[in-house]
């Protein structure tokens, strides 16, 4: 009995270690894999630069993208707009809700409930449909004032979108703001 005991614990510790040297490996992968997913692509003209962010999501059984794009003046120092970009099969009446998240110490994220604001679309076409934030500013009907979207993109750790369908349901999409915060700071 205790040989088997001790060999039990022997391939136990053994199995545990091996696992806890392949671990930091794969979490580099999975971390590599975050930063290449939401780094901005960066555009810059003598005028301003255009950042765009796709961000994969599965719409309903396909791959969908939402599209974030900051335009910049270099003159100016808030962006000229910030848009959303997302398919058009979305009920359009409803727009798009945004909202901003901290991370929790559970390793989660808990949202601003202040911060959530509703983006009406300032234009559908065939394909997809767009609201655009001028000046990085967005009017919240529901509180009847402008919320600052460039000061918490600046100041917190995520933006989440939610998006209605027709039938009802919902998808929402989180972005992590790290690099968008480093690469902001670096614009002309």
């Amino acid at each position: 009995m205790k040989i088997i005991t001790t060999a039990f614990l022997l391939i136990t510790l053994f199995t545990n270690q091996c696992y806890s040297q392949s671990t930091p490996k794969r979490l580099q992968k999975v971390v590599d894999a975050a930063v290449k997913t939401f780094t901005w692509d960066i555009e810059t003209e003598e005028k301003g630069s255009m950042m765009f962010l796709d961000v994969p999501y599965d719409g309903n059984g396909k791959t969908e993208f939402l599209t974030l794009t900051v335009a910049k003046d270099t003159a100016a120092d808030r962006p000229a707009f910030i848009s959303v970009i997302v398919p058009n099969s979305l009920n359009q009446k409803n727009g798009i809700f945004i909202a901003f998240a901290q991370n929790s110490a559970g390793g989660g994220m808990a949202i601003v409930k202040a911060s959530t604001t509703r983006l009406n679309f300032e234009a559908c076409n065939n394909e997809d449909c767009t609201a655009r934030m001028v000046k990085a500013y967005a009017h919240s009907d529901e509180r009847n004032q402008d919320v600052d979207i460039l000061a918490n993109m600046l100041q917190y750790d995520h933006v989440m979108f939610l998006m209605v369908y027709p039938d009802g349901s919902h998808k929402s999409v989180a972005v992590p703001l790290f690099s968008f915060k480093e690469q902001y700071k670096k614009l002309p």
